[in-house]
């Protein structure tokens, strides 16, 4: 049986420059790029998503991007299918997984606990319950009634606090009692988190929201409801998409819009590097030059694949 290609996780922040370097290895080395990203695999999200260019993609192609369509659920267990089909058609040394849902790499990674299925009744009810009270009420309830996984979750994201309370509820156990410990990988991989220092990296996603509002972000989220999605579409309760809605509403006003997403956007970064810190990578890097970024990887992969030969 043929050797599975070596993984090499790009993880980390929003606005921390993990695109620029795998488009850097791929034109170096040709290594293909799958997307790990939960809201770069909707359609007509481009702007808002901050999606490659055609004209990159073009160059530099990212895949799973654009495979649901915004009003389909995704989950972590596709992906981990999708990306093995991808990995298992490729005869390369290196396949890069890039991205800011590490909840997608660790599946790919180490496979997904088994969680009971619930019942549709029970996922109405909680469906229901979220709708009444709203996603901070019943955030706030998972976390006096199940610490241990609302510790582990994001508490900004209706699907997985609905799943949590969802499995509480159809089995009076926490959802995180399903979760295994320590596991063995099903790849050989590298596992890499770039970020930047907090000045820099506050900079950053202040200045790529600033790009995205004035290229039609609002504009965007206006065009996927003339096509006749929901607002309660999967799509467009993520973030950035939910104060554009709010705008349209009338709970924020235009001149509020940027800051309330760049503020949006520093929280999302937070909660991100949260979880690579509850998970950590083989190397974490700050540098802020590309070359710098890229001497330790290449060292390292090529140390790794050289004992794997061994």
């Amino acid at each position: 049986m043929s050797q599975k290609p070596f993984l090499l996780f790009i993880g980390g922040p929003t606005g921390a420059g993990k695109t620029a370097l795998a488009i850097e290895l791929y034109l170096r080395y040709g290594w293909p790029i799958i997307s790990a990203d939960s809201r770069q695999i909707y359609r007509y999200l481009d702007i808002g998503t901050n999606k490659l260019p055609q004209e990159l993609q073009a160059a530099a192609p990212h895949f799973l991007l654009d495979i649901c369509l915004p009003d389909e659920s995704y989950s972590a267990g596709r992906f981990a299918e999708e990306a093995d089909k991808l990995i298992a058609q490729w005869k390369v040394p290196v396949v890069q997984i890039v991205g800011g849902t590490g909840f997608y790499m660790h599946a790919l990674l180490y496979g997904l606990d088994s969680v009971p299925s619930v019942p549709p009744e029970v996922r109405q009810q909680v469906e229901s319950w979220i709708k009444t009270e709203g996603l901070p009420a019943v955030s706030e309830w998972l976390k006096q009634t199940d610490p241990l996984t609302a510790q582990r979750i994001d508490l900004s994201n209706p699907r997985r606090v609905q799943r949590a309370v969802e499995v509480l509820w159809a089995t009076g156990r926490p959802l995180a009692s399903f979760w295994r410990g320590a596991r063995q990988p099903r790849y050989a991989a590298l596992q890499v988190v770039l970020s930047l220092p907090k000045d820099l990296l506050d900079k950053a996603i202040a200045e790529r929201t600033r790009w995205q509002v004035a290229a039609g972000w609002f504009e965007e989220t206006l065009y996927v409801l003339q096509k006749g999605y929901t607002p309660t579409a999967p799509g467009l309760q993520t973030l950035g998409y939910k104060e554009c809605l709010a705008v349209m509403k009338g709970e924020l006003s235009a001149s509020q819009l940027l800051e309330a997403i760049i503020t949006a956007n520093r929280h999302y970064a937070r909660r991100q590097l949260t979880w690579w810190r509850g998970h950590p990578p083989d190397l974490w890097l700050e540098a802020t030059s590309l070359t710098h970024r890229l001497a330790p990887i290449l060292t390292e992969i090529e140390k790794r694949l050289h004992s794997m030969q061994e």
